[in-house]
């Protein structure tokens, strides 16, 4: 199993998909993970197993303030700037920027 701490930087409730990868290539698929982040709460959230630890992407939405939003980020390729993000970081903080929600990594 893996995990990564998630915190909600913003004043919105945030539905969040992770989408788990089978092995360690991103065109096999192995699951997803669902969850939700209330504005400024942080969750570490576990999944896959000991085979598949890598995340393929992930999937953002949220109702608030009269908009509602859905962002899907999906990795095609290993050593992308996503994969770098979901797959070397234990700390991931999400962000608003202006209309957007921005995911930003860290480790502890």
């Amino acid at each position: 199993m893996a995990q990564k701490t998630f915190n909600n930087r913003s004043a919105a409730t945030l539905q969040i998909a992770l989408l788990v990868r089978q092995g360690e290539n991103p065109a096999n698929f192995d699951g997803d993970v669902y969850f939700t982040l209330a504005p400024g709460q942080t969750r570490t959230i576990t999944y896959g197993n000991a085979q598949n630890v890598f995340l393929n992407g992930i999937v953002l939405s949220t109702n608030f303030n009269g908009d509602i939003y859905n962002k899907t980020q999906i990795v095609t390729e290993r050593g992308s700037q996503l994969d770098n993000l979901l797959n070397t970081n234990s700390i991931i903080d999400i962000l608003p920027i202006s209309t957007d929600y921005v995911i930003f990594g860290r480790n502890a």
